[in-house]
């Protein structure tokens, strides 16, 4: 080898093995600047609330503020495409519900893959489902209306904020897993839902925890079950549907956090660790309680999982009901 050769490749290994270092010192100084949230629905919904409560903490572990942006619209994908197509190196984040997993499903055509074009941070916060009725109702268990669905079908009705929503695939679910038929009607949101459920135009909803709980609090809604696996501190007498029609059923609603798919592991996991002790602070705890949330203290990895094995069986419901992607 002459010495220009020699010079040349003592050059190329001098530069190569300084990349992983300057990788990793990099990622040793992250974050050290503000970092973008990018909130795909509109300011003051649940997923905003639940978003900047954790948000605000995280950012005073990191050093750093975590700045939430609006880009809502088309269900989420507006910002969630922003934030697959952005540079992967911890500055922009999406939070976002679960409907993130049900996206392959609910539609023909999207600009990004909203499983492998992006990583999961971990998991905000669960929220637990609540079946409630009219005070009218002459269903006084979850099994009598099970057993009313599958001997008469066709014959109720169960409400949900809107198509492809949680709230509406959990009722699809009970439906074939019970054999039951109980006619789907969607609306606009929670709140016109639970108000025709009280009023006694709909026999049955499938209610997120937070707006429930005010209405079974003044008797305007009776609950019946909880889709949780174990039963809610906020209604230690009412059984789960677990205990009553179909054993280990448990399902909630969630908010999660992801990042591009290329974002470094060192990144993912500090922002996880910053997630998981920003979910354990008390002030946190008693934000997230006054929305029907429960924190999670999931790993990204045991996140990831959970991610993925939610987007099959909400997947899997969806073609089972028949429900057209759009």
């Amino acid at each position: 080898m002459n010495k220009r050769s020699f010079l040349a490749t003592a050059c190329t290994l001098i530069a190569t093995a300084g990349l992983p270092l300057a990788g990793a010192q990099a990622q040793g100084a992250y974050p050290d600047k503000p970092i973008r949230v990018i909130m795909p629905w509109a300011a003051g919904g649940p997923t905003d609330v639940v978003g900047r409560v954790v948000a605000v903490q995280m950012g005073e572990i990191l050093g750093q503020p975590l700045v939430i942006e609006t880009r809502a619209g088309a269900s989420g994908t507006i910002g969630a495409a922003q934030v697959a197509k952005a540079p992967a190196d911890g500055y922009t984040l999406l939070m976002n519900p679960s409907v993130q997993g049900i996206y392959p499903a609910q539609f023909k055509s999207l600009s990004f893959d909203p499983i492998k074009d992006f990583h999961m941070v971990g998991v905000l916060g669960t929220v637990p489902m609540v079946a409630v009725v009219p005070p009218t109702s002459k269903f006084k268990t979850f099994a009598e209306l099970i057993q009313h669905a599958r001997a008469q079908p066709g014959t109720l009705t169960f409400a949900s904020p809107g198509v492809a929503t949680l709230p509406h695939l959990a009722g699809e679910l009970i439906n074939t897993s019970t054999k039951a038929s109980i006619s789907h009607v969607g609306y606009r949101g929670s709140s016109p839902a639970l108000t025709d459920v009280a009023g006694g135009h709909v026999d049955l909803m499938y209610a997120p925890l937070a707006p429930a709980l005010p209405l079974i609090q003044s008797g305007k809604v009776v609950p019946l079950a909880v889709t949780t696996k174990t039963r809610l501190a906020d209604l230690p007498n009412v059984p789960t549907i677990a205990e009553t029609v179909l054993p280990d059923f448990d399902i909630v609603t969630w908010y999660g956090m992801w990042v591009p798919k290329d974002t470094p592991e060192p990144i993912i996991a500090k922002l996880n660790k910053a997630m998981v002790e920003a979910s354990k602070s008390p002030k946190v705890v008693e934000a997230l309680k006054s929305q029907g949330t429960l924190p999670s203290t999931m790993s990204y990895q045991e996140a990831e999982a959970f991610n993925l094995a939610e987007s099959a069986r909400w997947i899997k419901v969806m073609k089972d009901a028949n429900i057209q992607p759009e």
